[in-house]
C-alpha cells in the first residue's frame, strides 16, 4: 500500500495531534504579535472564523493559475505554457473557489456579487497577460529548475519539542547553486515602504525552517514576495508594471530578531507539553482593529480596554 501524503494543514494538524503536539503558523505569529487577546479568542477560545470574501477567492484562484503556469513552463516548455488557456483557468479556480467558500459558509454569499466577480477576474486578465508578457523578467528556464509548488514546511520547534512549526511555500525554483524561495501576494496598488517594513517574517521563517528541514545550507538560500497588482495608477507618464518584487532582509541578524518574536509566541502560549498556556495574560492591542472579526464585539473586548502598543 502506498504511503499516504500529506497535502492540506488539516492533513498536518491531525498527525500533529497524533504525536501529541501542537502546530503553529507565521499566520498565528503575527496574529499574537499585532494582539494577543484575538490570538486567545480565536486558538484557545475557538471563537475565531474564516470569514470569505472576494479578495481570499481571487487570491486562491490567482496563485493556483500561476503555479500551473509556471508547473507547465519548468516541466516542459515554455510554448507549452503560453498555450495554456489562461483566461478559462482563472475563471474555473475562481468558481471553485468562490463554491468552496460558500459550501463552508453554508450557502452565504453575500460577501461578493457578480459585478465585483467579474471586475476581479478582469483583472487577474490583465495580470495573467502581463506575466506572460514579461516572464523573462520573473521567471527564467536557464539554469533554473522548479523544485516545488506548496511545498510543505513541517519542524519542530528547537526551544519546545512539543511544538511543530507548519507552512505552505508557494514556490521553489533553483538557480545553479541558490535556492529561491517565493511567496505571492496580492495587493491592490502594490507595497509602499510602510508596508515593506512590516513584511518579511514569513519568509524568514521559511527559510530558516527550510533550511532545516531540507538540508539545505541557510546561506544558499533567497526570499522574495512575488505581489500582483490589481490596479494600475491612472494617467502615469511612465510604463507601470502588474508585479511588484520585493526581497526582505534575510541575513542572521534579520533571522535571529524574527526567531526570537517566535520564541515569545510559544513561550508564552504553550507549555512545555505543548498544550495552550490558559493562565497567561493576553492584552488586546488597537494594532490591527480594522480586520478584526471581534472589533464590534465589546464584551468579549471592551473598547476601553484596547492598548496601544509602545514602539
Amino acid at each position: 500500500m502506498n504511503k499516504k501524503v500529506l497535502k492540506t494543514p488539516l492533513d498536518y494538524a491531525i498527525k500533529a495531534k497524533k504525536m501529541g503536539k501542537k502546530t503553529i503558523s507565521y499566520s498565528q505569529i503575527s496574529t499574537f504579535n499585532n494582539c494577543p487577546l484575538r490570538w486567545k479568542l480565536e486558538k484557545i477560545d475557538r471563537l475565531g472564523v474564516v470569514k470569505p470574501g472576494i479578495a481570499l477567492i481571487f487570491g486562491t484562484a490567482m496563485h493556483e493559475t500561476i503555479q500551473s503556469y509556471l508547473d507547465v513552463m519548468y516541466a516542459e516548455t515554455i510554448v507549452a505554457a503560453n498555450k495554456l488557456d489562461l483566461r478559462l483557468m482563472l475563471q474555473e479556480n475562481m468558481m471553485d473557489a468562490f463554491n468552496d467558500f460558500k459550501k463552508r459558509s453554508k450557502g452565504d454569499t453575500s460577501y461578493t456579487n457578480k459585478d465585483e466577480m467579474r471586475d476581479f477576474y478582469e483583472d487577474g486578465v490583465a495580470i495573467l497577460e502581463h506575466v506572460q508578457k514579461k516572464r523573462g523578467q520573473y521567471f527564467s528556464k536557464k539554469h533554473s529548475e522548479l523544485v516545488g509548488i506548496e511545498m510543505p514546511i513541517f519542524h519542530e520547534v528547537e526551544y519546545n519539542s512539543n511544538v511543530m512549526f507548519m507552512g505552505f511555500i508557494d514556490l521553489v525554483i533553483k538557480e545553479g547553486n541558490k535556492i529561491k524561495i517565493i511567496d505571492i501576494k496580492t495587493s491592490y496598488m502594490g507595497w509602499r515602504p510602510k508596508k515593506k517594513k512590516t513584511e518579511g517574517n514569513q519568509l524568514r521563517l521559511y527559510k530558516k525552517f527550510f533550511a532545516e528541514q531540507y538540508d539545505v545550507d541557510i546561506k544558499d538560500i533567497e526570499v522574495e514576495y512575488f505581489i500582483i497588482k490589481r490596479r494600475l495608477y491612472e494617467n502615469m507618464d511612465f510604463p507601470q508594471s502588474r508585479i511588484q518584487i520585493y526581497k526582505p532582509a534575510s541575513g542572521k541578524p534579520s533571522i535571529n530578531k524574527t526567531d526570537k518574536l517566535m520564541k515569545d509566541f510559544v513561550d508564552h502560549c504553550f507549555d512545555e507539553n505543548g498544550k495552550y498556556n490558559t493562565e497567561a495574560e493576553y492584552l488586546p492591542y488597537k494594532t490591527d482593529c480594522k480586520y478584526c472579526q471581534f472589533k464590534t464585539n465589546h464584551t468579549l473586548c471592551p473598547p476601553k480596554e484596547r492598548l496601544t502598543r509602545c514602539a
